[in-house]
C-alpha cells in the first residue's frame, strides 16, 4: 500500500493502521532486507531499486495466493465462478464477445468480465485476467504465447463483380467504410496503403461492425474486414473477395502465464475457442494447438 500511495499517512488511512506502526512495519522489513526500500525527500517518498524488486516479489506472492484460491475454488464450485479476459480495443472484442454468447448458454452462473487494454500481457501478469488475446505478444520467460489461427481480410461488397481475387489497389476504386484509425485492422490496411503510396479516406468511420456492415449492404461503399469479423456475423447477403498483392493477413494469439494453474471457467472458454477455430477451418500452428490443449487437461 506504502508502494502504491507513496504516502506513509495515506497509505496508513487505507489499511486502517496508524502512521507509527506502518512506519515500524516497514523499518522491520528494511531491516530484514537489509537495504532502505524508499528514498525519503521530506514529505515525499519514491521506491529504491531494492523497493522495486520487493514490491515485485510481493505481488507474486499475492499471485499465488490468488491462484491457490482458485484452484481450491474449481475443485469445489465447479460450474460456479468467474472469467477474466484481457483483449486488445477494437474488432477482437468482438470475438471474444461473440463467443461470450455461447460461452453463457453453456455455463449461465459463470460471471465473464472482458477487460480491454492496451497492456494485455500486464494484465495476465498481475492476474487481472486469466488469460489474454491479441495480435502480437512479446516472448516472456514468465509468459506462454500460443499461435491460434493466422487471417486473412476480405474485400466486401454488396454486389459481385464475378473476381474471387482482387489487387489491394481495389480497396481505392469506390467509397470505403472503416473502423477508425485506433483499430488493429485499420493499422494495417493504412500500413499497406502507405506503402502503396497512397491515403485512404473513408467515407465513413465507425467502430460498430454491425454498422460497416448495414452500410455496405445498402450500397454505401465497400469495407475490407477480417475472416473472423466476417465469419461471426451475418454476412449471407454480403460478397467477398480474397485482396492480394499484398495480401492483408494477421496473426491471433493468446496469453497467459507459464506453469499457473487454469481455472475451470477458463478451461471451459479456451475449449469452445479452439473448437470454433476449427470448425470455421482458420489456418492454425497444429503443434501449438496440441500444446495449449495438453495444458487445459
Amino acid at each position: 500500500m506504502v508502494s502504491k500511495e507513496l504516502h506513509f499517512t495515506k497509505a496508513a488511512e487505507k489499511l486502517g493502521i496508524s502512521q507509527p506502526t506502518l512506519s515500524h512495519q516497514i523499518k522491520t522489513l528494511e531491516q530484514e532486507v537489509g537495504f532502505p526500500l524508499f528514498n525519503r525527500v521530506g514529505k515525499k517518498i519514491e521506491l529504491t531499486k531494492a523497493g522495486e524488486i520487493v514490491q515485485q516479489e510481493a505481488l507474486n506472492v499475492q499471485g499465488s495466493l490468488q491462484s491457490m484460491t482458485s484452484q481450491i475454488a474449481a475443485f469445489t464450485k465447479a460450474e460456479i465462478g468467474e472469467l477474466k479476459i484481457a483483449v486488445l480495443p477494437g474488432e477482437i472484442t468482438d470475438l471474444v464477445s461473440t463467443l461470450c454468447i455461447h460461452f453463457n448458454r453453456l455455463y449461465p452462473n459463470i460471471k465473464v468480465i472482458i477487460q480491454t487494454t492496451d497492456e494485455v500481457e500486464q494484465a495476465v501478469l498481475e492476474n487481472r485476467a486469466d488469460f489474454g488475446i491479441g495480435f502480437h505478444f512479446d516472448q516472456q520467460d514468465r509468459l506462454q504465447v500460443t499461435k491460434l489461427y493466422e487471417e486473412e481480410f476480405y474485400l466486401i461488397s454488396s454486389h459481385s463483380d464475378g473476381r474471387k481475387k482482387v489487387p489491394f489497389s481495389a480497396v481505392f476504386d469506390s467509397p470505403v467504410i472503416l473502423f477508425p484509425n485506433r483499430h488493429q485492422c485499420r493499422k494495417i490496411i493504412d500500413k499497406a496503403s502507405a506503402e502503396a503510396g497512397r491515403k485512404l479516406e473513408p467515407i465513413v468511420e465507425t467502430s460498430s461492425i454491425e454498422a460497416i456492415l448495414n452500410l455496405v449492404h445498402n450500397g454505401i461503399g465497400h469495407s475490407v474486414v477480417s475472416r473472423t469479423l466476417y465469419e461471426f456475423y451475418g454476412t449471407e447477403d454480403l460478397f467477398f473477395q480474397h485482396i492480394e498483392q499484398p495480401a492483408l493477413t494477421r496473426a491471433v494469439y493468446l496469453v497467459m502465464k507459464k506453469n499457473c494453474f487454469v481455472n475451470y471457467p477458463a478451461r471451459k472458454y479456451m475449449e469452445l475457442l479452439i473448437r470454433e477455430i476449427e470448425r470455421l477451418r482458420f489456418h492454425t500452428e497444429e503443434e501449438e494447438i496440441a500444446s495449449l490443449q495438453n495444458t487445459l487437461l
